[in-house]
C-alpha cells in the first residue's frame, strides 16, 4: 500500500439497516432490532404522555420524576438500591408528544429488571412528600434558569411560534404554586398506569430475552385509554418579540412553521436547512461566527412534533449585536433565494450529511432511535433510502426553489432577549 496516495472517496453510501421485527403482544406493539456482540439491551417504553396531554404546565415532567420512587412493593432507597444492584441505567425523556421510560441492562439481569418495571407501571409509589420535594427543586431550577437569556428566549419563542396550541404551553413562576399533587397522580393513572405503550428493544436479543419480554407484557392489564391527542392549530405571532433583561449577552431565536416529515419536499427542506445553519460549515456559522465574531455558534434545526414541524435558528451573541444578527440571518436567507449554490459547496454539504447519516446507523441502539423517528410518523426504513437518493441528485436550482417557497421572511417569528439595545 502506497500511503503517499490518498484513498479514493466513495461518493455513494449504503446504510447497513438492521432488520426490525415488529410484534404485537397483549395489544402492545413491540419493535426489536437485534445487533451487537455485547450482552447489553436497551429497552424503551413509549407512552402517549408528553406535555401536550397535561392539564397545565409541569404536570408531565413531575409525573415521570415521581415514578423514580419505585413501586408500592419496593420504593425509596430500596428501589434505587435494587436498580443499582442490577447495574441498570434508568432514564426518562418527556417531549411534547411522548413520555419515555428507558433502561440499559445486561441480559443476565433482564428478568429481575422487568419484574421491577412491572411493579412501577402498575402500582407506582407516589408519596406526596416526594412530590413536594421535587416541586421545590423544579422551582429552584426554574429561578436559576430564568436569569439566563437563552432560557427566556426558548420560553418566549415556543409561546409565540406555537401560539394557541398545546405545543406553546410553557411554565411560568406562578404555575408552581398552582400545581397540585392530585393533578400529577391523575396524569399518572390516566396516561401511564395500565395505559398502552409502544416498546422498543435493541441490542443483543436472544430467544430467552424475547421470552422474558413476552411474559412481562402478558402479565400487564392494559386498558383501552390511550387515545392520541391532536393539538390545536398553531397560529404564530409573526413579528419581533423583545424581552428586556440586563445581561452581558443577547439571545436570538427565530423560525417558522414547516411542512411535516411526511411532505414530499421534506428532504429538500432538510438539506437546505443544513446549508443555512445546520453544521459548522454552514452559511450562518461562516457569517456570524467566522467573519464577524459575534458568537461562539449559531445553529439552525428542524423540530418535528406529531402535529407541527418548525424551523428554529438560535444563537447567543454580543449584547449590542441582537438586531444586526437578525438582519444578517435575513440576508443569508435572501442570498439562498437569489443565488445558486456552487457545486463545490454542495459537495462539501453532501459529504457532511452522508457522514452524519452513517453515524446515526452505527449500531442497534442508534438504529432503534432512527427507526422510531420515522415509525412515529407512519414511515419506514425506505425514508432514509429516499433521503440518500435525493442527497445524491439535488441541484442548486432545487435548493433555491426550496428557499423561495418555504423560507418566506414574512412568515418568521423573531425573539430577542437581553442585550444593550433591549
Amino acid at each position: 500500500m502506497d500511503r503517499s496516495i490518498a484513498p479514493l472517496i466513495k461518493n455513494k453510501i449504503e446504510l447497513n439497516k438492521l432488520k426490525v421485527q415488529k410484534e404485537i403482544c397483549n395489544n402492545i406493539e413491540v419493535n426489536y432490532i437485534d445487533g451487537g456482540s455485547a450482552p447489553l439491551l436497551k429497552i424503551e417504553l413509549v407512552y402517549n404522555a408528553g406535555s401536550k396531554y397535561q392539564s397545565q404546565p409541569l404536570v408531565a415532567s413531575l409525573a415521570f420524576d415521581l415514578l423514580r420512587d419505585g413501586s408500592k412493593k419496593l420504593n425509596g432507597n430500596a428501589f434505587k438500591e435494587a436498580i443499582n444492584g442490577l447495574g441498570v441505567y434508568y432514564g426518562m425523556d418527556i417531549s411534547k408528544d411522548f413520555g419515555t421510560l428507558s433502561f440499559y441492562v445486561l441480559e443476565r439481569n433482564l428478568k429481575p429488571l422487568l419484574e421491577l418495571v412491572k411493579e412501577v407501571v402498575t402500582q407506582p409509589n407516589l408519596p406526596e412528600k416526594e412530590f413536594n420535594r421535587l416541586l421545590q427543586k423544579e422551582k429552584n431550577d426554574f429561578l436559576i434558569d430564568s436569569e439566563k437569556t437563552s432560557f427566556l428566549a426558548r420560553q418566549k419563542f415556543a409561546e409565540v411560534l406555537f401560539n394557541e396550541s398545546e405545543y406553546g404551553q410553557v411554565a411560568h413562576l406562578e404555575d408552581f404554586d398552582k400545581l397540585k399533587y392530585q393533578m400529577v397522580t391523575s396524569f399518572i393513572y390516566q396516561n401511564i398506569v395500565d395505559a398502552p405503550f409502544k416498546m422498543m428493544v435493541s441490542g443483543n436479543i436472544s430467544n430467552s430475552s424475547k421470552t422474558f419480554f413476552q411474559q412481562f407484557l402478558e402479565a400487564l392489564e392494559v386498558a383501552d385509554k390511550g387515545i392520541k391527542k391532536q393539538v390545536q392549530k398553531c397560529k404564530p405571532i409573526k413579528q419581533l418579540h423583545t424581552v428586556k433583561k440586563d445581561s452581558e449577552q443577547c439571545s436570538v431565536m427565530l423560525g417558522k412553521l414547516l411542512p411535516s416529515k411526511t411532505h414530499p419536499d421534506y428532504h429538500k427542506i432538510s438539506i437546505t436547512n443544513t446549508l443555512l445553519g445546520g453544521y459548522f460549515g454552514s452559511r450562518l456559522m461562516q457569517n456570524i461566527r467566522e467573519d464577524k465574531g459575534w458568537t461562539y455558534g449559531i445553529h439552525s434545526s428542524i423540530l418535528n412534533f406529531e402535529d407541527a414541524s418548525s424551523l428554529i435558528i438560535s444563537t447567543d451573541v454580543l449584547k449590542d449585536k441582537g438586531h444586526q444578527t437578525i438582519e444578517e440571518v435575513k440576508k443569508e436567507i435572501e442570498k439562498l433565494q437569489r443565488e445558486l449554490i456552487l457545486e463545490k459547496e454542495l459537495d462539501v454539504l453532501r459529504n457532511y450529511l452522508k457522514g452524519n447519516l452513517l453515524k446515526g446507523f452505527d449500531g442497534a441502539f442508534e438504529q432503534i432511535d432512527r427507526f422510531f423517528s420515522v415509525d412515529s410518523f407512519g414511515l419506514g426504513w425506505d425514508y432514509f433510502d429516499d433521503y440518500i437518493h435525493l442527497l445524491e441528485t439535488i441541484t442548486p436550482r432545487e435548493i433555491r426553489e426550496v428557499a423561495l417557497r418555504y423560507l418566506n421572511w414574512e412568515d418568521f417569528v423573531l425573539v430577542k432577549v437581553g442585550g444593550k439595545d433591549s
